[in-house]
C-alpha cells in the first residue's frame, strides 16, 4: 500500500497532539476530519519490527490494539476508548486538483526552454515533480489537533517526530478548501520551517543578535566591538 501522507508532530500537551499532516500521495484526497483516521495516525508509530519482520508493542497504544487491526472497520468499536476528539483548524492549498499540478510542471519545463518533444522533457518534467512534493508551500497540509482519553496514547509521539502513513477514512467528513480556526495554543507552520531548516533559523538568530548589539548604549556597544578586537588579535597572534 502506497505512503498517502507525512506527519509531524508540532506539539504535545497532556491531553492533546498536533500533527502537521501533508499530502504524499496524488491519490491522497481531501483531509478525513473523523476519530478513526485520527486512532489510524497514532497508530502507525506504536510498533517496532524483529528482524523477521514480526512486531511488537513499543509503547501503551501499541499493547492496547493488536497490530492486526488497522482499517478502518477494524478500529470502529475501539476509536471511542483512546480519542476523544479530532478536529482540522488549518489547512493550505486546497483544494487539491492533480490536473492542475501537472500543468504547472509543464509550465516549469517551458519556462526551462523545453518542449514536450525534447528527449528531456520526461527527465526535468520528473524533477519539478519530485520537488513539489517536497515544497509545503505547494502540496496541501492541514494541522489536526487530536484530542485523547488518556496522554499515555501518544507516549510514543515526540515532538518533531516525522513518520508517515496510508490511513484512509470511510466516513463522511472532509476538509477539501483552506480553512483557520481559532484555538488555544495553535502551532505555527513557521516552526516546522524553522525545523526544517535549521542553517536559516540559525541565520535569523544571527541577525537578531546583530540588531541587539546595534541597539545597545553607544558606550556599552563601544566596549563590546573592543572586546571582539582583542579577542581577535589574540586569535591571530596564536
Amino acid at each position: 500500500m502506497s505512503t498517502l501522507w507525512k506527519m509531524t508532530v508540532m506539539q504535545k500537551k497532556d491531553d492533546y497532539i498536533d500533527l502537521l499532516v501533508k499530502f504524499d500521495h496524488p491519490d491522497a484526497g481531501p483531509f478525513p476530519e473523523d476519530k478513526n483516521f485520527a486512532l489510524q495516525l497514532l497508530l502507525h508509530e506504536a510498533y517496532g519490527y524483529a528482524r523477521d519482520f514480526t512486531t511488537f508493542p513499543t509503547c501503551p497504544l501499541g499493547h492496547a490494539i493488536p497490530h492486526e487491526k488497522f482499517l478502518p472497520e477494524d478500529l470502529v468499536e475501539l476509536v471511542d476508548t483512546y480519542i476523544k476528539d479530532t478536529i482540522i483548524y488549518e489547512t493550505q492549498n486546497l483544494p487539491w486538483d492533480e490536473d492542475e499540478a501537472h500543468e504547472k510542471m509543464n509550465a516549469l519545463c517551458e519556462k526551462d526552454g523545453l518542449q514536450e518533444s525534447d528527449d528531456n522533457w520526461r527527465s526535468a518534467w520528473d524533477t519539478h515533480w519530485r520537488a513539489f512534493w517536497k515544497d509545503y508551500t505547494r502540496i496541501p497540509w492541514a494541522i489536526y489537533r487530536i484530542t485523547t482519553t488518556d496522554p499515555k496514547w501518544t507516549e510514543h509521539l515526540k515532538t518533531y517526530q516525522e513518520f508517515d502513513s496510508a490511513g484512509f477514512s470511510e466516513g463522511e467528513n472532509y476538509v477539501n478548501e483552506n480553512i483557520k480556526i481559532d484555538v488555544p495554543n495553535p502551532s505555527n507552520i513557521s516552526d516546522y520551517v524553522i525545523y526544517r531548516k535549521p542553517e536559516s533559523s540559525r541565520t535569523a538568530l544571527s541577525s537578531a543578535q546583530k540588531e541587539k548589539t546595534n541597539n545597545k548604549p553607544p558606550v556599552l556597544k563601544k566596549l563590546l566591538v573592543d572586546l571582539w578586537k582583542a579577542m581577535t588579535n589574540t586569535s591571530n597572534s596564536n
